[in-house]
Protein backbone atom coordinates (compact mmCIF):
# COMPACT_ATOMS: atom_id res chain seq x y z
CA UNK A 1 0.00 0.00 0.00
CA UNK A 2 2.86 2.43 0.75
CA UNK A 3 4.36 1.84 -2.57
CA UNK A 4 1.35 2.31 -3.92
CA UNK A 5 0.76 6.27 -2.37
CA UNK A 6 4.82 6.71 -2.47
CA UNK A 7 5.09 7.70 -6.11
CA UNK A 8 2.17 9.73 -5.63
CA UNK A 9 3.25 11.70 -2.74
CA UNK A 10 6.44 12.54 -4.67
CA UNK A 11 4.44 13.93 -7.46
CA UNK A 12 3.53 16.75 -5.29
CA UNK A 13 7.50 17.34 -4.10
CA UNK A 14 9.88 18.68 -6.21
CA UNK A 15 13.62 20.29 -5.74
CA UNK A 16 13.18 24.12 -5.48
CA UNK A 17 14.44 25.65 -8.50
CA UNK A 18 16.81 28.32 -7.25
CA UNK A 19 17.09 31.31 -9.84
CA UNK A 20 21.23 32.31 -10.27
CA UNK A 21 21.97 35.39 -11.84
CA UNK A 22 24.61 38.04 -11.93
CA UNK A 23 24.76 39.67 -9.42
CA UNK A 24 25.15 43.50 -9.67
CA UNK A 25 27.59 45.33 -10.87
CA UNK A 26 27.56 48.31 -8.68
CA UNK A 27 29.17 48.28 -5.71
CA UNK A 28 26.54 49.32 -3.37
CA UNK A 29 24.05 47.05 -5.25
CA UNK A 30 25.59 43.93 -5.12
CA UNK A 31 26.37 44.58 -0.76
CA UNK A 32 22.47 45.22 -1.06
CA UNK A 33 21.76 41.91 -2.74
CA UNK A 34 24.95 39.75 -0.96
CA UNK A 35 23.31 40.98 2.09
CA UNK A 36 19.91 39.27 1.13
CA UNK A 37 21.31 36.38 -0.01
CA UNK A 38 23.43 35.58 2.95
CA UNK A 39 20.15 36.69 5.39
CA UNK A 40 17.79 33.91 3.13
CA UNK A 41 20.94 31.35 3.36
CA UNK A 42 21.35 32.05 7.27
CA UNK A 43 25.05 32.39 6.14
CA UNK A 44 25.91 34.98 10.02
CA UNK A 45 29.45 35.52 8.46
CA UNK A 46 28.48 36.94 5.29
CA UNK A 47 25.71 38.91 6.61
CA UNK A 48 28.35 40.73 9.53
CA UNK A 49 30.20 41.18 6.07
CA UNK A 50 27.34 42.95 3.76
CA UNK A 51 26.65 44.77 6.68
CA UNK A 52 30.39 46.24 7.58
CA UNK A 53 30.86 46.73 3.87
CA UNK A 54 27.41 48.82 3.79
CA UNK A 55 29.00 50.96 6.50
CA UNK A 56 32.35 51.28 4.58
CA UNK A 57 30.26 52.47 1.45
CA UNK A 58 28.61 55.35 3.52
CA UNK A 59 25.22 54.29 2.37
CA UNK A 60 22.43 55.09 4.53
CA UNK A 61 18.38 54.21 4.47
CA UNK A 62 16.27 56.73 2.98
CA UNK A 63 13.73 58.15 4.87
CA UNK A 64 11.34 55.84 6.55
CA UNK A 65 13.66 52.88 5.76
CA UNK A 66 15.34 50.12 8.37
CA UNK A 67 19.35 50.80 8.75
CA UNK A 68 20.15 47.83 6.50
CA UNK A 69 23.45 47.56 8.80
CA UNK A 70 22.01 47.87 11.75
CA UNK A 71 19.40 45.63 11.26
CA UNK A 72 22.00 42.71 9.30
CA UNK A 73 25.28 43.01 12.07
CA UNK A 74 22.33 42.51 14.66
CA UNK A 75 21.53 39.59 13.08
CA UNK A 76 24.48 38.34 12.49
CA UNK A 77 25.68 38.72 15.89
CA UNK A 78 22.76 37.04 17.51
CA UNK A 79 23.13 34.17 15.10
CA UNK A 80 26.62 33.59 16.66
CA UNK A 81 28.90 35.61 13.46
CA UNK A 82 32.50 37.43 15.49
CA UNK A 83 31.73 40.75 14.39
CA UNK A 84 34.37 42.74 13.81
CA UNK A 85 33.17 46.00 12.56
CA UNK A 86 34.49 48.12 9.70
CA UNK A 87 38.09 48.72 9.80
CA UNK A 88 37.64 52.93 8.99
CA UNK A 89 34.79 55.24 9.38
CA UNK A 90 32.68 56.05 6.54
CA UNK A 91 31.73 58.71 4.95
CA UNK A 92 29.52 61.54 6.45
CA UNK A 93 27.65 61.64 3.14
CA UNK A 94 27.48 59.14 1.06
CA UNK A 95 24.50 56.88 -0.87
CA UNK A 96 20.79 56.79 0.06
CA UNK A 97 19.26 53.08 -0.44
CA UNK A 98 15.38 51.95 0.03
CA UNK A 99 14.33 48.52 -0.11
CA UNK A 100 10.72 48.32 -1.54
CA UNK A 101 7.81 45.45 -2.60
CA UNK A 102 5.28 45.95 -5.00
CA UNK A 103 2.25 43.85 -5.59
CA UNK A 104 1.40 42.68 -9.06
CA UNK A 105 0.60 45.90 -11.46
CA UNK A 106 1.30 48.11 -8.63
CA UNK A 107 3.30 51.01 -9.17
CA UNK A 108 5.44 53.76 -6.26
CA UNK A 109 6.67 57.36 -6.93
CA UNK A 110 9.76 59.11 -4.71
CA UNK A 111 10.25 62.56 -5.07
CA UNK A 112 13.55 63.14 -5.26
CA UNK A 113 15.77 66.30 -4.75
CA UNK A 114 18.90 66.58 -6.75
CA UNK A 115 21.44 69.59 -7.61
CA UNK A 116 22.00 71.69 -10.21
CA UNK A 117 25.58 70.68 -11.82
CA UNK A 118 25.80 68.01 -9.89
CA UNK A 119 25.91 64.09 -11.66
CA UNK A 120 22.65 62.81 -10.37
CA UNK A 121 22.38 58.72 -10.50
CA UNK A 122 20.12 56.19 -9.39
CA UNK A 123 20.07 52.48 -9.92
CA UNK A 124 17.20 49.79 -9.79
CA UNK A 125 18.50 45.75 -9.31
CA UNK A 126 15.73 42.94 -8.19
CA UNK A 127 15.72 41.31 -4.96
CA UNK A 128 17.94 38.30 -5.42
CA UNK A 129 16.57 35.33 -6.77
CA UNK A 130 13.25 36.63 -7.40
CA UNK A 131 12.11 37.26 -11.38
CA UNK A 132 9.99 39.91 -11.73
CA UNK A 133 8.91 42.37 -14.49
CA UNK A 134 10.07 45.47 -12.93
CA UNK A 135 10.70 48.91 -14.92
CA UNK A 136 11.96 52.05 -13.72
CA UNK A 137 11.27 56.19 -15.00
CA UNK A 138 12.55 59.21 -14.37
CA UNK A 139 10.81 62.67 -15.07
CA UNK A 140 11.68 65.69 -14.06
CA UNK A 141 9.51 68.81 -13.07
CA UNK A 142 7.75 69.59 -15.83
CA UNK A 143 6.55 65.44 -16.34
CA UNK A 144 9.32 65.25 -19.18
CA UNK A 145 11.05 61.25 -19.23
CA UNK A 146 15.05 61.37 -18.98
CA UNK A 147 15.24 57.71 -18.53
CA UNK A 148 12.62 54.95 -18.76
CA UNK A 149 14.40 51.46 -18.73
CA UNK A 150 12.86 48.05 -17.71
CA UNK A 151 14.98 46.02 -14.60
CA UNK A 152 16.69 43.38 -16.40
CA UNK A 153 19.56 41.58 -14.38
CA UNK A 154 21.63 42.59 -12.87
CA UNK A 155 20.41 46.43 -12.52
CA UNK A 156 19.46 49.60 -14.49
CA UNK A 157 20.95 52.70 -13.70
CA UNK A 158 19.60 56.29 -15.17
CA UNK A 159 22.09 59.58 -14.94
CA UNK A 160 22.01 62.57 -16.07
CA UNK A 161 22.93 65.77 -15.33
CA UNK A 162 20.41 68.41 -13.67
CA UNK A 163 20.63 72.51 -15.08
CA UNK A 164 18.18 73.13 -12.44
CA UNK A 165 18.15 72.29 -8.21
CA UNK A 166 14.79 70.44 -8.32
CA UNK A 167 12.33 67.75 -7.58
CA UNK A 168 12.57 64.92 -9.87
CA UNK A 169 9.78 61.76 -9.78
CA UNK A 170 10.95 58.07 -9.51
CA UNK A 171 8.97 55.79 -10.62
CA UNK A 172 8.75 52.06 -10.09
CA UNK A 173 6.32 49.51 -11.71
CA UNK A 174 5.60 46.20 -11.47
CA UNK A 175 4.31 45.09 -14.64
CA UNK A 176 4.33 41.27 -13.80
CA UNK A 177 1.70 38.93 -12.44
CA UNK A 178 3.41 38.38 -8.77
CA UNK A 179 4.66 41.14 -6.16
CA UNK A 180 8.15 41.78 -6.26
CA UNK A 181 11.26 43.53 -4.19
CA UNK A 182 13.45 46.21 -5.20
CA UNK A 183 16.28 48.08 -4.06
CA UNK A 184 16.69 51.68 -5.30
CA UNK A 185 19.87 53.55 -4.98
CA UNK A 186 20.07 57.07 -5.48
CA UNK A 187 23.60 58.82 -5.83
Amino acid sequence: MIRLFLPLLMLGVGPVAVVEEPMPTDALMRTLAEGDLAQARGDQAALAAAADNLKLLGARPAEGQDNLSTLWSQQAQAGGAVHAGPVYRGRALGPAYRRGSLAAGGRVTLRQLFLAGQRAQISVARATGIAASLSVRVRNADGGTLCAKPVAAPQADCAWLPLFTERYAIEIENGGSAPATFYLVIR
